[in-house]
């Protein structure tokens, strides 16, 4: 009984759930689904997990939300990740590397160049709490410039076969941060941002054996607007497109992992050698997040 009354208990002491009607809303939805509901709390209430709780407990029922992780998504999907999710987590990664991620974050890339430090950290997301569960960011000097947020989702959900896949449903670049995005840039071979982060996420995959990836489209995105469609599809639709990932029955842009490069037969001469090095330049950080992770274990 405890690990039921904990959450809510933590919730009520937010002013912001003492309007009846939203307190009503979230009895009723939790009512409605109390099936998935009594094992959320109790999986919230195992060991490695239980500090969840204290820390947000508005965890325990993020899974209500409308549109979370994407749009069209039913109350029973999102559960069903949420479940599979924290199960990965806690069986899967090492005790000392989960309990990063809870409290703060875990530091899985640093590199100082040119006077300035370069970091990959990957954390629990607690703003944009929609979006996925875990984030990466990419900082300089500790300025957030990119972040990108992932969960591991059970396959058929994606209109895939495999056990465990990463879906990734946020990818976006900080407001009023070029000068730290032109460095880290230079620092990281002209490898932009993005591309940077997917090679990070490629190593997280390679370290737990998961060998698929999928992404939220533009018009699934949980923020979502015409007025800026050309800016979503170009931040996403293309970004998977270029990936080599294409649309499951399932709506989602799924690709298997690692990364198939495409044939330096389709590089402009000129570009091969350069391209080249890129690629194996993001190998490179793939292999070290890989190691990083391991080392924790």
């Amino acid at each position: 009984m405890l690990h039921v009354l904990v959450p809510i208990l933590r919730l009520t002491k937010d002013a912001y759930y003492w309007n009846p009607p939203r307190l009503a809303r979230i009895v009723w939805a939790v009512a409605s689904n109390s099936r998935w509901q009594i094992q959320i709390f109790k999986l919230l209430a195992s060991p490695p997990l239980k500090a969840l709780v204290f820390i947000d407990p508005r965890i325990a029922f993020k899974y209500l939300s409308r549109d979370h992780l994407a749009r069209g998504l039913d109350i029973s999907a999102r559960a069903a990740c949420f479940m599979h999710h924290y199960n990965f987590l806690r069986s899967k990664f090492p005790s000392h590397l989960l309990r990063q991620v809870i409290h703060r974050e875990a530091t899985l890339l640093d590199v100082v160049e040119d006077g300035k430090r370069h970091t990959i950290t990957m954390g629990l997301s607690r703003q944009e709490v929609r979006e996925g569960e875990l984030f990466l960011h990419q900082m300089v000097d500790g300025v957030k410039i990119f972040v990108m947020q992932f969960t591991i989702v059970p396959g058929r959900i994606v209109g895939s076969c495999a056990e465990n896949v990463i879906l990734v449903s946020r990818l976006q670049g900080m407001k009023g941060c070029f000068t730290q995005v032109h460095a880290a840039t230079k620092a990281f071979r002209d490898v932009a941002p993005p591309a940077l982060l997917m090679s990070a996420l490629q190593g997280i995959a390679e370290a737990f054996g998961i060998r698929e990836m999928a992404g939220v489209n533009a018009t699934r995105q949980f923020s979502y607007v015409e007025d800026h469609a050309e800016s979503f599809l170009e931040a996403y639709d293309r970004f998977f497109d270029n990936l080599g990932a294409t649309l499951s029955h399932k709506g989602f842009f799924t690709t298997p992992l690692p990364l198939e490069e495409k044939s330096l037969h389709h590089i402009k001469n000129g570009h091969k050698s350069r391209t080249r090095k890129k690629r194996a330049f993001k190998l490179q950080i793939a292999e070290r997040v890989c190691e990083k992770i391991q080392a924790s274990a």
